[in-house]
C-alpha cells in the first residue's frame, strides 16, 4: 500500500508533467502561428542596405515608400520562378510612368537610370510608359544596378505576386 508521501510525490510529479504538456502545447501553438503568418527573407544584393527582412504575410494595403515582398515571375532572367523579392513601393495605380531618355519618372519622382545591358551583356528591355493599371505597383531600389519594374522582365507588380509587406 502507499504511503501518503508517496502519493503526495506521485500528485506532484503528475502536476508537474501536465503544466509542461500545457506549457508545450502553448509553444507550439505560438510557433505554428507565426509560421503561419511570418516568414523571414534573406537580401543577397546591395541594392537595398538590410541582409534580412521579417515578411508579414498575406494582402495588406500596399503604400508609397513601403518595402514589399513579392514572387518574381517565370520571365524573370537568372532567377527561379517564385523567388521573393523585396523592393520599394514607387509608384500606386493610377501613377504615370515617363522615360525622358534613360531615366525614369513616376508620379513626376525621378526613379532612376535605366542600363540597356545587364552584367552579363543581355539586352533589357523597358518597361513601357503609360498609367499604373488598378491592382498593380511598381517597385524599384535606389542602387543603379537595381533590377527592378524600370525593366520589362521584372515588370509592374500585380497584387497577386504579393507575398506580403515587410514589417523589419
Amino acid at each position: 500500500m502507499a504511503t501518503p508521501e508517496r502519493l503526495k510525490k506521485a500528485r506532484r510529479l503528475r502536476n508537474y508533467l501536465l503544466l509542461s504538456l500545457g506549457v508545450g502545447v502553448v509553444w507550439g501553438a505560438a510557433l505554428l502561428w507565426v509560421v503561419a503568418h511570418y516568414r523571414l527573407a534573406g537580401n543577397e544584393t546591395d541594392s537595398l542596405p538590410d541582409r534580412f527582412f521579417i515578411i508579414e504575410q498575406g494582402l495588406h494595403p500596399v503604400l508609397r515608400d513601403e518595402l514589399l515582398a513579392f514572387h518574381v515571375g517565370t520571365g524573370v532572367r537568372h532567377y527561379p520562378s517564385g523567388m521573393v523579392w523585396v523592393k520599394i513601393v514607387v509608384g500606386l495605380p493610377g501613377d504615370s510612368i515617363e522615360w525622358h531618355g534613360d531615366v525614369v519618372t513616376v508620379a513626376g519622382k525621378v526613379v532612376g537610370k535605366a542600363k540597356a545591358v545587364n552584367r552579363f551583356g543581355e539586352t533589357l528591355a523597358r518597361t513601357p510608359a503609360g498609367i499604373i493599371p488598378a491592382g498593380h505597383y511598381f517597385v524599384a531600389t535606389p542602387h543603379p544596378d537595381s533590377y527592378d519594374s524600370r525593366y520589362s522582365d521584372i515588370g509592374l507588380i500585380s497584387a497577386a505576386q504579393i507575398a506580403g509587406r515587410v514589417v523589419w
